[in-house]
This record gives C-alpha cells, sequence and structure tokens, in this order.
C-alpha cells in the first residue's frame, strides 16, 4: 500500500524550509492549527550511536531560531556545543515551545546533527549509487511491494532531492518530503507523527491518544489522503488498531513503528523462551502460529527481539483478521533499511502462509549518525507541562545542557 500524495495546501505562503519537511510534520500542523490546539511541549533530541563529539548544533540551532517564535513566545532551548562530548541516548538538545512552532522544524535539525555528527565521527560520505544500491535490494527483498523513502531526517536538507532521486531510482514510490517526491511530479508521503498523537494524549487521555489523533486526522484532512493509523504509541498494539478500526471505517492501514526500547503488544520475546526445553519452546511456537514452526537461529532477533517483529506484526494481522478487519493494510517502519530484517519477514510469510505487510517506509539507506526527537512532557504553559511520551521514550534530563534560549 502506497501512501497518497494529495496536494492540500493552507491558503497563505507557505515558508521555504516546508519542502525539505517530512510530509506528516506538516500535516500535523494544519491539524493542530484547524483544532486550535498549541500547548507548550518539552522535546529531547538524542542519538543511539556513540559515543562521540557533538557537530552541527550551532547550524540547527540557528536553523530554528530564524524559522521559529519560540524566543518570542516564551520558550528554551538548551544544547550541548559543537566539539562537547556526548554518549549513547544522552539527551543532546532540548526544545521547550508551543508545539506550532517547532514541529515542522524537526526533519530539517535532525538531519543537520545526523550528517554532522556522522561526517565529524565516522568520516562518513554520503553514497548515492549505494544509497540506491540498497533501496532496490530492500525494494527487491519486499516482492516489489511499495516502499516509499522515509530517510530526510537522516541526512543535511541540501542532499534530500539527490538521496530521494536515488531511493526513487532503486524502486521507492515515493518520498515524505516534497523536495523529493518532485522527481517524480508527486508530494511528499506520510500521514500521522508519535508528536501529534503526544498533543491528543494530553487532550483527551493517553488511552485514546491513537484514536483521537486519527480522528481529528479524518476530519481535517482531505478524502484524498488516505487514512493510516500509527498503532504503536502506547505500546499497545493491538489494542489501539481495534479500537481505530472500529472507530474510524475510512481507516485504510496501520502504521507499525514499536521503537527499540518495546516488545510489541502480543509479540513472542526471548524472555519466553529463557530456561525452557526445546520441546517446551516448540510448544510455545505451536501455540502462538497454530502450527509446528523452526525459526532459522540467523532470523531470531527479527522473531523475538525488540521493535517491529514478526510475531509482534503476526499477533496485529491476526487480530484484525479475526475481528473482521481483514481488507486493513499493514505498514512497516523502523529498520526496515536492513536488507536482512526484510529478508527475514518474508521468509517468516512463506513459513506462516500469511502476508505479514503491504508495504515498507524506509529511511535507512545510507549509514549515518541517526538522531531522534520525542515530545516528553506536554502542558498549556511551560511551566505547567507534565510527562507525556509514546511508552519508551521518557524524559531524560541532562544537567550538562546550556541554555542558548
Amino acid at each position: 500500500m502506497s501512501q497518497e500524495q494529495s496536494q492540500e495546501q493552507s491558503p497563505e505562503k507557505r515558508p521555504d524550509f516546508e519542502k525539505y519537511t517530512d510530509k506528516y510534520f506538516l500535516r500535523a500542523y494544519d491539524i493542530l492549527r484547524k483544532d486550535n490546539l498549541n500547548p507548550f511541549v518539552r522535546a529531547q533530541v538524542f542519538v543511539r550511536k556513540g559515543p562521540g563529539v557533538i557537530a552541527g548544533m550551532k547550524e540547527a540551532v540557528d536553523f530554528i531560531s530564524a524559522n521559529s517564535d519560540l524566543e518570542k513566545h516564551g520558550g528554551r532551548l538548551y544544547a550541548l556545543s559543537d566539539g562537547d562530548t556526548y554518549q549513547p541516548l544522552e539527551t543532546i538538545l532540548l526544545l521547550e515551545a508551543p508545539v506550532l512552532d517547532i514541529v515542522r522544524l524537526e526533519t530539517v535539525y535532525l538531519g543537520i546533527i545526523s550528517s554532522s555528527l556522522a561526517v565529524l565521527n565516522d568520516n562518513q560520505k554520503l553514497d548515492l549509487a549505494k544509497a540506491e544500491e540498497r533501496m532496490r535490494a530492500v525494494v527487491v527483498a519486499a516482492g516489489n511491494r511499495p516502499v516509499t523513502y522515509f530517510g530526510a531526517r537522516h541526512w543535511h536538507f541540501k542532499d534530500d532531492a539527490a538521496i530521494s532521486k536515488a531511493a526513487i531510482d532503486g524502486g521507492a514510490v515515493g518520498c515524505s518530503t516534497d523536495i523529493g517526491a518532485a522527481y517524480i511530479g508527486k508530494v511528499g508521503s506520510g500521514t500521522i507523527p508519535h508528536a501529534l498523537e503526544s498533543v491528543y494524549a494530553q487532550k483527551g487521555g493517553k488511552d485514546k491518544a491513537v484514536v483521537n489523533t486519527l480522528i481529528a486526522f479524518d476530519k481535517h484532512m482531505p478524502k484524498s489522503v488516505a487514512r493510516v493509523a500509527l498503532i504503536d504509541y502506547n505500546n499497545k498494539e493491538i489494542d489501539d488498531t481495534l479500537q481505530t478500526a472500529r472507530s474510524v471505517p475510512e481507516l485504510v492501514a496501520v502504521r507499525i513503528d514499536t521503537c527499540g526500547e518495546n516488545i510489541g503488544q502480543g509479540a513472542l520475546s526471548f524472555k519466553d523462551f529463557e530456561g525452557k526445553p526445546e520441546a517446551e519452546k516448540e510448544k510455545i511456537l505451536r501455540d502462538f502460529f497454530g502450527k509446528s514452526i523452526s525459526v532459522p537461529k540467523a532470523d531470531e532477533k527479527y522473531w523475538f527481539g525488540t521493535g517491529v517483529s514478526v510475531t509482534g506484526v503476526y499477533a496485529v494481522r491476526k487480530a484484525l483478521n479475526d475481528n473482521g478487519f481483514g481488507n486493513i493494510q499493514i505498514m512497516l517502519s523502523s529498520g526496515f533499511g536492513d536488507v536482512g530484517k526484510v529478508k527475514a519477514f518474508t521468509a517468516a510469510e512463506k513459513m506462516l502462509e500469511t502476508v505479514l505487510f503491504d508495504s515498507l517506509g524506509v529511511g535507512g539507506i545510507y549509514d549515518s549518525r541517526d538522531s531522534t526527537m520525542d515530545i516528553v512532557s506536554v502542558g498549556e504553559t511551560i511551566d505547567s507541562m507534565e510527562p507525556m511520551a509514546k511508552v519508551g521514550r521518557m524524559y531524560r534530563p541532562n544537567p550538562r545542557l546550556k541554555r542558548i534560549i
């Protein structure tokens, strides 16, 4: 299932940086404005790969300052400085601001930081031919199902058009940014980010964050835009899938993006097999799948590990089918630039005689030091913010940060 290529635009002139921005952030901005929602949020940025030396921070902060009314509206920005050391998962940048002042900026500032870290710490060079080759390998491994390039935030925005061209030449059907998709005469693809769900979690309760966000999307977005729910926010992938399917009849697909801190709801994990004899392990698999299964040793991490796993996706697919929603498709993202992971899923499909996914969102078709932003607190004022984050990504204060704004 390829996400739509809609042409919706607000009537006012849009800023130039939007063409480099993941489409779902632009849609989030428009939905929040139409719903008259603009709470303060606390957004933290971290990098998994490390340790290392900070680079690109001044450029990122300058971009934020030039394209946001954060300071005018009483917001704050804290950061490590270029040349400082950092550790994996350490908060390196912290924004506290009205959400409308920062929600459209994430793609660009993360791309600046990610690429700058990779260049300085790994002497990484962007190889477009290799990026095209990896995308082609992913598309082939996926059985030529639709694959959309979602990696704009992993490299500097000035190179996004060239990277997107390489991705499309490698078989991708679209890209998340307008400048990338322009190569094939389309606009960017994307529906709902976790950032939008955090705002609706604060507004209507965390347990209804996924469904209320989709309801707002359905209310405000053109009907030409496919209704695709992001269902891993609460780490209740099955419950939230069924809740959205029952609440929004126009639902076309669910996107599973379970983060690496979590085991998907209903999935089997390595803990389920710890200390158990082989006969009992075989019974667990037989009870779970309804048939005898022998998982290749090399693929076990993709079946039982954290993040988006074979058993987690199988559990969602089965729940949809068992509850009369067999028509709803599944899009997978997070880690599928790893061709081995895609191959493990397609091999599992043959073994299980079940289609696990209908499309992929893929970012990692080149090496970078990917930086990640999570909204971790939300409130009506900067002083009344309360913890609010997707499961697995809670606030991690860092006393080393220096206030810049």
